[in-house]
């Protein structure tokens, strides 16, 4: 195997493990809460991650060496999840939460921009499959705890994470960072920084009420979750197929994509075709790695740290705004002001794209 594959099959390991985490507490959670007795105390672990994620994306977006930095983030990951399986209490897995989500942080940037740089002609596309291995992460997380102790399954996930970081030891360095902060460039990316922001949004609170507003549409809930469950896998193939077209002209394609998912939100109002909202998916897939992909090579590595940012407040004040809503037949609009608040940054994108 040569370098480049090696790097790349490493890349697309880690985001696959990623992809675990992410899904992780959703299949967790219940076995948590009988074993510990915890409820409210959980958000002492989602918060202590997102601090953890934060540092970790601030710090690895100014750093040019991977090596030693991306394997020991791994082992680090590794090791969390190794600490939460052996824990005898939940205090150690609020501990555990916050070593994940600065490991997370720092392998969220450097797994995603070390495809970018393996493969610089086809960016693009390989940076969508990066996020496909994600999606199909996130799929699997369930599937794992289903299949044996949570306790156990964390110690598989542990293993694969030293063996991942074994791949990618000597990483390459970024090609592309500065190390310092450019306002300048900041302030130029915006309009796309905020469209990731809107469309993590968008994507999650559409995961998190649709079955909430398809109950109160008397929908079943079985037809709820098979609908969820497609919704996640069209976003997975989204990106392994659409990808080739948008990267003939991104951001252009990207307002294109933003438009279709605003019109299939716009059906989803009108209850008798809101089970078509996994359709959505469709157009949200590419926007994620394309948009990585165009703040790479434009705007440096260091600036698709607001990516992170942005995605991180967009996945929890999104879906938290959607819990004011009182009633759940009203949901539908507010995917929809989404929806058309994504659109519009997209086209502010393409707009500021042209003076640059």
């Amino acid at each position: 195997m040569n370098k480049v594959a090696r790097y790349t099959t490493a890349s697309m390991t880690l985001l696959f493990l990623l992809g675990l985490l992410v899904a992780t507490p959703g299949a967790v959670l219940p076995h948590w809460s009988a074993e510990f007795g915890v409820h409210g105390e959980v958000a002492w672990f989602f918060n202590l991650q997102l601090l953890g994620l934060l540092l970790g994306v601030a710090y690895a977006s100014r750093q040019r060496r991977r090596q030693p930095l991306l394997p020991l983030s791994a082992l680090a990951l590794g090791g969390a999840y190794l600490l939460m399986a052996l824990a005898p209490s939940f205090s150690w897995i609020v501990a555990a939460a916050l070593v994940a989500g600065a490991a997370q942080g720092v392998l969220n940037i450097q797994s995603n921009g070390m495809v970018g740089d393996l493969h610089p002609q086809r960016r693009v596309v390989m940076l969508n499959r990066a996020n496909a291995a994600f999606g199909l992460g996130a799929v699997s997380a369930p599937l794992l705890v289903n299949l044996l102790p949570w306790r156990g399954a964390f110690v598989v996930v542990a293993v694969a994470y030293a063996l991942a970081a074994v791949l990618c030891w000597g990483a390459p360095q970024a090609l592309s960072v500065s190390g310092a902060f450019d306002l300048k460039k900041s302030l130029a990316a915006l309009p796309l920084l905020l469209a990731v922001g809107l469309y993590v949004a968008t994507e999650s609170s559409l995961s998190a009420w649709s079955g909430v507003y398809l109950a109160a549409l008397g929908y079943s809930l079985r037809l709820a979750g098979l609908l969820l469950s497609a919704y996640w896998l069209l976003i997975t193939l989204s990106r392994l197929s659409v990808a080739a077209w948008v990267a003939g002209a991104p951001l252009q394609r990207l307002r294109l994509l933003s438009l279709g998912s605003l019109a299939v939100l716009l059906a989803v109002v009108f209850p008798p075709l809101a089970p078509a909202f996994p359709l959505a998916a469709v157009f949200f897939g590419p926007i994620f790695g394309t948009s990585f992909a165009y703040v790479q090579s434009v705007f440096g590595l260091e600036t698709t740290a607001g990516m992170f940012y942005t995605t991180a407040i967009g996945s929890t004040a999104g879906p938290a705004l959607f819990a004011l809503v009182g009633n759940p037949r009203y949901l539908p609009w507010g995917f929809l002001l989404l929806a058309a608040l994504l659109a519009a940054s997209l086209q502010l994108a393409v707009l500021r794209s042209r003076k640059t």
